[in-house]
């Protein structure tokens, strides 16, 4: 594969591709369940942490040939998989947190999300500002700066809150038809830093550009996290020049028709994950319940692919990472 082309393969797709979600929810088996209940108690009554949860210790026999098959749709297919059928009433918030991490440590090496060094993150409206998981309302078309993202829902939301998913490649493949003009942009990339995201001994720019779109791993890979791009200086977004907040706004505008998006809408206990290289994400705008204890709650994983290509120097955006190449570094005491 190369630039200034179609991009063809299973991950590129449209939203219209996948109407029906029989065509792309798996719904676990009483075997598989029955697995996934004793895992979960061997782990409770045993007292280990999450760190100590093995695919060894959440052993999922039934479900292991479904496992090896969800990670080649993660890794060549259309690059997400749902898992529905767990029980939300049979288990506490932390039981399905164990869940969540024991399905994700059959997938890939979980890793932290922050610089508090939480592996298991919790997206709620906590009025964290510069942080997408921590604040309510609409969130931007993005990915997430790691190889897959696992999300758990706890609490949906009273309205809305809808979780679009797109396929990178199949807006790269439009832009390229429509502003290729623009789509040189987005492979010339952006530089990007955070100082929420970024430990204290690294430069606050990444001192090279990003692509947006690039085969340097040998396989389709995009970067794409707006609420970091910075100038090369570290000016905010919005002082960029005026056809790089155009490629941007191109990008996001491709990214949000209808055609081209999945809505999901995460039900109780229903696990999602999502392969960030190929796939882009947003937050549709919702409404909590005014229940403050029943406020829209998710929990959120990421993790790292060691079976997949490692990503060069060229698309990375951290320095310092938490462990398998990834995540985000621990701040030091």
């Amino acid at each position: 594969m190369s630039l200034h082309q179609p991009v063809t393969g299973a991950c590129v797709w449209r939203g219209t591709d996948y109407r029906d979600p029989a065509d792309w929810v798996y719904t676990l088996s009483g075997e598989a369940l029955a697995d996934i209940d004793r895992a979960v108690r061997r782990v409770r009554d045993g007292g280990l942490s999450l760190d100590e949860v093995t695919p060894a210790v959440f052993d999922l026999p039934a479900l292991a040939g479904d496992l090896r098959r969800m990670a080649d749709i993660l890794h060549r297919g259309r690059g997400f998989v749902r898992l529905q059928g767990i029980d939300r009433a049979r288990y506490s918030d932390d039981e399905l947190g164990i869940i969540l991490w024991g399905l994700g440590s059959h997938l890939g090496v979980v890793v932290s999300q922050s610089q508090r060094g939480d592996r298991l993150g919790h997206v709620q409206d906590r009025g964290e500002v510069g942080r997408y998981y921590g604040i309510g309302g609409p969130i931007e078309v993005h990915m997430d700066p790691v190889d897959v993202t696992g999300l758990m829902c706890l609490t949906p939301a009273m309205e809305g809150g809808a979780t679009p998913l797109m396929s990178s490649f199949a807006v790269h493949n439009a832009i390229l038809a429509e502003r290729p003009d623009l789509l040189e942009v987005l492979y010339r990339g952006f530089h990007y830093g955070s100082e929420t995201v970024i430990k204290s001994d690294q430069p606050a720019v990444t001192g090279h550009r990003i692509p947006v779109f690039s085969f340097l791993t040998g396989e389709p890979d995009c970067f794409f996290l707006p609420a970091a791009i910075r100038g090369p200086n570290g000016e905010p977004r919005e002082a960029l020049p005026a056809i790089e907040q155009e490629a941007i706004a191109c990008l996001q505008a491709v990214a949000g028709r209808p055609e081209m998006k999945i809505d999901m809408v995460i039900d109780p206990a229903t696990v999602q994950f999502v392969n960030n290289r190929v796939l882009l994400h947003a937050r549709a705008d919702y409404r909590d319940w005014p229940q403050g204890d029943r406020k829209r709650h998710l929990l959120r994983m990421w993790l790292m692919m060691p079976d997949w290509p490692k990503r060069p120097p060229e698309v990375q955006m951290l320095r310092s990472t938490d462990r398998a190449g990834g995540g985000i570094a621990k701040a030091e005491a």
